[in-house]
C-alpha cells in the first residue's frame, strides 16, 4: 500500500481491522534502514510517554524491584537497555528477528505465541500486540503466563484519534518507512474493546495459573493502551 493510499483512508468511527503487512514486515530491509527505524521508534515512545509509562509500571514490584525482565518483541534493545540502566534489572529480550551482532544484549529469537520464553520476574510487550492476529495474542498472554509472574503489555489503540494525531503531526517528521507503518499499525491494532475480549479469552482459557490482578486502561486521546496481568 503506497503513503499516498494510506494518507486518503478516512477513518471514521470504529473500522475493521486491517490485516496486511507493515514494510519492515514485507519488505526485504537493509540493516542501515532497520537500524535508522529502530532509532526513530525508540524516540517516539519517548516523545508518547510509553517508555515512561512502561518504566513506572515496572517500577511497581512488591520487593522494590524485579530481579529480572523479558521484553517480548524487544526489537534492537533500547527498551531493555533503559530497564537495564534505570532498574539496574537482568534483561533478556525475545523477537522473531535474530539480534543485530555486537548488541551486548541477550536476545533469543523464536515466536512469542509457540516458543518457550526465558524465565522472568515481569514480561512487558510493547508495540508489538498488532503485530498479532487475535488467536496468536491469546496463545502469547497465555505463554507469558508459564514463565512470568506479570505481564505488562503496552499497545497502540485503533481509533480515529490517534490515527490523525500521528498522520499530522508525527508522521511528517519520520522516514518513510516508519511514517507508512506507523499509520498501518494504527490500523491493525485492536480497539480496547477488543483488547480487552481477547485479554478475557486468554485468561478464561487459562495457563495452569490463577490470576492475582488485572488492569486495563486506555490513555487520553486513544494514543495507548495497557494491561497489566499478575499471577499468583
Amino acid at each position: 500500500m503506497s503513503l499516498s493510499s494510506l494518507l486518503r483512508f478516512r477513518p471514521w468511527g470504529f473500522p475493521a481491522r486491517f490485516d496486511g503487512p507493515e514494510l519492515m514486515d514485507a519488505e526485504q530491509i537493509s540493516d542501515e534502514e532497520l537500524e535508522l527505524a529502530y532509532r526513530q521508534l525508540d524516540a517516539v515512545h519517548g516523545w508518547l510517554g510509553n517508555r515512561r509509562a512502561v518504566l513506572r509500571l515496572v517500577r511497581d514490584y512488591p520487593s522494590g524491584k524485579p530481579r529480572r525482565v523479558l521484553d517480548v518483541g524487544c526489537g534492537h534493545g533500547a527498551l531493555l537497555r533503559e530497564i537495564r540502566d534505570r532498574l539496574g534489572a537482568e534483561v533478556v529480550g525475545f523477537d522473531l528477528r535474530p539480534a543485530p551482532p555486537g548488541l551486548g544484549l541477550p536476545i533469543v529469537c523464536g515466536n512469542a505465541a509457540v516458543d518457550p520464553l526465558p524465565k522472568a520476574d515481569v514480561a512487558v510487550c510493547v508495540v508489538m500486540a498488532h503485530h498479532l492476529t487475535a488467536e496468536e495474542l491469546v496463545a502469547t498472554i497465555r505463554n507469558v503466563a508459564r514463565s512470568c509472574d506479570r505481564l505488562i503489555l503496552l499497545d497502540l489503540v485503533r481509533h480515529l484519534a490517534p490515527y490523525w494525531l500521528f498522520r499530522v503531526f508525527v508522521a511528517p517528521l519520520l522516514c518513510r518507512l516508519n511514517a507508512m507503518d506507523g499509520l498501518t499499525s494504527i490500523r491493525r491494532s485492536f480497539t480496547a474493546v477488543e483488547m480487552r475480549r481477547i485479554v478475557d479469552e486468554a485468561l478464561a482459557l487459562g495457563s495452569g495459573r490463577r490470576v492475582a490482578s488485572l488492569r486495563h486502561t486506555v490513555a487520553p486521546f486513544w494514543i495507548r493502551q495497557v494491561v497489566d496481568i499478575r499471577w499468583e
